[in-house]
């Protein structure tokens, strides 16, 4: 009797002194597991229960609509650019790269336009998308639309910014509100390239601006591989639609004081590797509203146009006239000041050369090398002989 009550306390979870280590480890070991098993069960069926909670359907349903109301895989990963032999491109028609502005800008592919904060850029661009739309001039250029039909993807400034400027700019064109019809501001930039896409296969254009390329890539800058993949999708995207897409983009601070150069783009290499064209709009250091319209890349342009800007005035009412005249590259970033200085240490050295001193004493008496007293000389003359030749 005395065992069985000793066994009865064991199992209501009493200590017996006695019991057996083993048994009593092996007993406790079994009570976990079933333990275990009852709380596991436990999860199954809450979990389960909770499946057909009034929560958890309205979760369900709401998983679903996201799911179909994201846009389809993008038609254009299916788009494949047809294979050409050499046989073929040789038998073609094609003389010259066709042009959408004639001479500068190409029909279809990339381009971009970058410059400083306030030089005028989204306005030169706004212009262009005018000029497309209406078939006028640009700049004093040819424009061959074939839809007369422009995009203009905005992401700086809202409709009622855009609508204020385009009055502003119609000031000068005398446009009724019907002429632009085709001109269509794209302000949401989410799925951007399917956006795009699905706007170009309903009505193609002939040119899509992206104001600006910083804010619909989302990488990091100088992440060249991530930028030319997501440059290449537009790339793909102009083959497709047969357009020209131009991305504006911002220089870096210091390129202010530089010679125009595609370098000066705040961004990665692998940014200017994907532009066929890029044009570098910057301001006169004397004159704030004359611009210089300076291409800094053009695959498809001869060196002609890639050493002297095209000099630009910048009206009151945000247009631009191209003022006919071209200044060198090296001419752009010279101030007033710059000049002068270079004008006084030109003729201080020519005096003591007049008076029969070498380079090496004239060093020794401006307290500077003899190299830099030829460099001085040769920068002065290459000044005078650009402003004398400077190109109409």
């Amino acid at each position: 009797m005395k065992k069985a009550e000793k066994s009865a306390k064991t199992l209501n979870g009493k200590t017996n002194k006695n019991a057996n280590p083993q048994v009593s480890k092996k007993t406790n070991k079994t009570n976990k597991k079933v333990t275990d098993e009852v709380k596991a069960t436990d999860v199954k069926v809450q979990s389960k229960n909770a499946q057909f909670s009034p929560l958890a359907e309205e979760f369900e349903k709401l998983k679903q609509k996201v799911v179909e109301e994201m846009p389809p895989v993008l038609e254009l990963q299916g788009y494949s650019i047809p294979n050409a032999s050499g046989m073929q491109l040789l038998n073609d028609e094609v003389e010259e790269i066709p042009k959408l502005i004639d001479p500068i800008f190409h029909r279809v592919g990339l381009a971009s336009l970058i410059g400083s904060s306030d030089t005028g850029k989204s306005s030169l661009l706004r212009d262009l998308c005018v000029r497309v739309v209406t078939g006028m001039d640009f700049l004093g250029w040819k424009v061959n639309p074939i839809h007369k039909r422009a995009y203009y993807v905005s992401t700086e400034d809202d409709q009622m910014a855009i609508s204020f400027l385009l009055k502003k700019q119609n000031k000068d064109y005398g446009l009724i509100p019907e002429d632009l019809e085709n001109l269509v501001y794209i302000f949401e930039t989410d799925n951007l390239v399917y956006r795009l896409d699905k706007e170009l296969s309903e009505k193609p254009a002939d040119v899509v601006v992206i104001d600006a390329f910083a804010d619909v890539f989302n990488g990091q800058l100088y992440e060249t591989n991530r930028v030319r993949a997501f440059l290449n999708e537009f790339s793909q995207l102009a083959q497709k639609h047969g357009c020209l897409i131009i991305f504006l983009h911002h220089t870096n601070k210091r390129s202010d004081t530089l010679e125009p150069s595609k370098h000066n783009a705040l961004v990665s290499q692998g940014f200017e590797a994907k532009m066929r064209l890029m044009i570098e709009l910057k301001s006169d250091t004397q004159v704030n509203t004359q611009k210089h319209f300076c291409i800094v890349k053009g695959n498809y342009l001869s060196q002609k146009f890639k050493t002297h800007s095209f000099d630009l005035q910048f009206t009151e009412n945000l247009t631009f006239n191209n003022l006919n005249t071209r200044t060198h590259y090296d001419l752009i970033t010279q101030t007033k000041e710059r000049r002068e200085t270079i004008e006084y240490e030109y003729a201080e050295i020519m005096k003591l050369k007049n008076e029969g001193l070498t380079h090496n004493e004239i060093g020794l008496e401006l307290g500077i090398s003899q190299s830099a007293v030829s460099k001085k000389i040769s920068k002065y003359k290459k000044i005078l002989s650009l402003e004398e030749n400077k190109p109409k």
